[in-house]
Order: C-alpha cells, then structure tokens, then sequence
C-alpha cells in the first residue's frame, strides 16, 4: 500500500516507518503537508497534529479512497493543536496514555465525531538498536528533554543537589541533553540558579545534542525524568532499553505509563539514585512492555496495512487494550 506519513518532528516515527518499508509497503515520510501527497496515497498518517493536520482537514476536501489517521501527542492536546482541527477529515485519532484521552476529550469536546474511534497505542522502543550497558555501576544521572518551563529542568536540578549534599563522598555528575528551547528562559533562571549554587554547577554537564542515544547512554547510570507534560517519555523507554533505571516524577498519567519508576517525592528520588538496581531487569520490564514491535503491529491495524483476524489486540499495554472510550471502541486495538 502506498502510506504518506506526515511527521513534522522527523524523529519518533522513523522505527515505524522502517518496519512498514520491510513489510512492503511504499512509505513516503515527510515533514510537510501537501494535498497532492493526500491525495497519491491510501493512508495518510499525520504525527503529530500540529499544523500539518489543521490545514490539511480545513484545506482539503477528504478523498473517498484514503484513510486518514491523526497520533494527538502531549504537546498537541496542551498547547490546544487539537482544537483547530476539522475531525470529520479523520477516520481513526491515536492518543498514548489513557490519561491523554481524557485531556483529548476534554479539549476537543463534542467536536469530534461519535463514528471517529480514539485509540491508546503507547509508543514502543527499538530494543535492537540499544546494547544493555557493560560497565559498573557509576555515579552518573541522565536528563534529557528540551530545555523549556513545562520540561521541568528545576526539578531535576532540586533533585540533583539535594543527592550531593546526602551523598558529598562520591563523584556524582548531572548530564543535561537537549535543544535550548527558549535561550532567555535559560539564562534568567537555569543559568541564575546554577550561579547561586557553584557547588552543583560544577556536577552539571550540558550537551544540546547526540546523534546516537545508544553511545551517549554508555557511561550514564539513571535516568532523571522531572517533565510535568509527557504522555510517553520515550527517554525513559530508551534508558530502561539500555539497562539504565528510570526515576520518574509522579504527573498525571506517569504511574500508569511506567508503574514501579515513579517516585512520589524528592527524598524517595534521592534514596533511589542511592541504591542498586539490575540492569538485564530493567531491560525486560521494557522489552515486556513497550518494545516497538506492539507499537508497529497496532498502528499496521488501525491503518488497515495488516489482515484483521479478529483476535483480541494485544498491541497495547493490557490495561489499556481492555478499555472502551466513551465512543464504546476497544482502545489499542
């Protein structure tokens, strides 16, 4: 089949689209909507919503032939992308994290149609592309997001400097990666409190980029994520693929996405950085979950790229696959 994927952050759908390229389908990814690439294609993916989608389905009259399938992430459904769009230009909506569809619903109310079926497919890591680290276990803590308010870098830093001043007799480092979103925000608050606080702006570390994830989580020994907004933080799926224990802040949703790596409180972040863990452990709970095969086999279903044989779906954490939506589909399925 020929499958037009709209992804303006070129990133996140990359591993999908390889796979579908393996199944034989011809896969035009790009960054940019065009009613021509609409048109040439029987689906049409669109990740995420942003503008791509809004002028598409306000544009564009809908071809009778094509499916259209639109993935709402965080970012989409927070900043109000979702609320441009003229769903009755889509045929299936993809959110992925039940509490996502809530916050989808609540945004888009009754502008979306009773006969448009919302799904929860959570994201899924490539476990092939990440090695289970090798070394020994280090003083070394990870971040890793774009540097802006709603990523909540302060609280990494807090958690950070609490640590030290537990722990002063060992050589811990703070390494912070990622694009600085908003440069002035930075420098009038990160940069000012790392001033205040000599003592741990000599254990930070910042890096804006690394084109191999894999390499650049070799020698790191948790993952420190403190972000209020994410609905699938695929950071903390990578660093559990690699072997490296995740330490999740308790949002909205996080406990249900990542269940035991949630901490509730600064002091419970601190005595998990302090303690042990099994790397080949953390790694099977990740591969259990959330591997990218369930992620590719359900988006194949509901793009319609694979047979329904009518078995139960099981594409998607089981939690969610057994939960209708207020529309009465199976989500995940």
């Amino acid at each position: 089949m020929k499958v037009q994927v709209f992804d303006s952050w070129r990133k996140f759908m990359g591993p999908v689209v390889s796979r579908w390229r393996e199944m034989g389908h011809e896969v035009n990814w790009g960054m940019h909507w065009g009613p021509e690439l609409v048109t040439g294609a029987d689906v049409v993916i669109f990740y995420p919503v942003d503008n791509n989608l809004k002028r598409a389905s306000n544009e564009q009259e809908k071809p009778p032939h094509t499916r259209i399938v639109a993935e709402a992430v965080d970012i989409d459904i927070y900043a109000g992308h979702v609320g441009g769009v003229n769903w009755e230009f889509v045929d299936d909506i993809i959110v992925m994290a039940p509490h996502m569809l809530k916050l989808f619903r609540q945004k888009t109310g009754r502008r979306v149609p009773e006969s448009v079926p919302v799904h929860v497919v959570p994201g899924g890591v490539d476990l092939d592309h990440f090695t289970l680290r090798k070394q020994a276990r280090g003083y070394n803590v990870a971040w890793v997001g774009r540097l802006w308010i709603a990523k909540n870098v302060f609280g990494a830093l807090q958690i950070f400097h609490q640590l030290i001043k537990t722990d002063p007799a060992h050589p811990w480092r703070l390494f912070l990666r990622g694009e600085n979103y908003d440069p002035l925000w930075w420098r009038n608050h990160v940069e000012a409190y790392l001033e205040a606080c000599p003592a741990l702006a000599e254990r930070v570390t910042f890096t804006e980029r690394a084109e191999d994830m894999n390499e650049w989580l070799e020698d790191k020994d948790f993952l420190l994520q403190t972000s209020f907004k994410e609905a699938f933080a695929y950071c903390v799926a990578e660093s559990a693929a690699k072997g490296i224990r995740p330490v999740v802040q308790m949002t909205n949703g996080a406990r249900d996405v990542w269940e035991e790596w949630v901490f509730d409180t600064h002091d419970e972040a601190v005595r998990v950085l302090l303690g042990d863990y099994d790397p080949a452990a953390v790694r099977a709970t990740v591969a259990e979950r959330y591997p990218l095969e369930k992620r590719v086999a359900a988006l194949s279903r509901i793009c319609g790229l694979v047979k329904d044989d009518g078995e139960k779906d099981h594409s998607a954490n089981p939690k969610e696959a057994e939960t209708s939506n207020s529309n009465g589909h199976v989500m995940g399925t």
